[in-house]
């Protein structure tokens, strides 16, 4: 198997799609986390806390909108992604929780966060390396 890179249009192409909403998630992460520092505790903090959601939202409405451009065999492996990821981390998470409960271990709420993520990621290497699928197959045919 050959080299695989990535090329100038595939980078153009991905920036053009998720680079605003990327960079939005990044400053209203910063804001939120430098503001609420120097808040009491009350509704405003809370508010400030959430400042990242509509920058969330924005970021998937924007994968969801590369998915849907993609062939269907990108579509499955990106489903069966999601689907395994969230099936792993949500019985992780749910686990943690009554270990959490039952005062075995004091897990904090974000750990969830990085349980989540780290499933997801493990989930999409996993089935990409069982289709044989790898990272810019598709892209190379993302119609502009």
């Amino acid at each position: 198997m050959g080299q695989m890179r990535i090329s100038h249009r595939q980078w153009t192409r991905y920036l053009a799609d998720v680079g605003l909403p990327t960079l939005a998630y990044l400053a209203s992460v910063t804001a939120s986390a430098l503001l609420a520092h120097r808040m009491e505790p009350g509704i405003g903090r809370m508010l400030v806390a959430a400042l990242p959601v509509p920058a969330i939202a924005w970021l998937a409405y924007a994968e969801w909108k590369r998915l849907r451009r993609r062939d269907e065999l990108r579509q499955r492996i990106e489903m069966e992604a999601m689907t395994t990821g969230f099936g792993v981390s949500f019985g992780l998470v749910v686990a943690l929780v009554f270990i959490d409960l039952h005062g075995d271990l004091d897990v904090p709420l974000y750990v969830a966060a990085f349980v989540m993520a780290a499933c997801w990621m493990g989930a999409q290497i996993w089935v990409r390396a069982r289709y044989r699928y790898g990272w810019l197959q598709s892209d190379r045919d993302d119609p502009s």
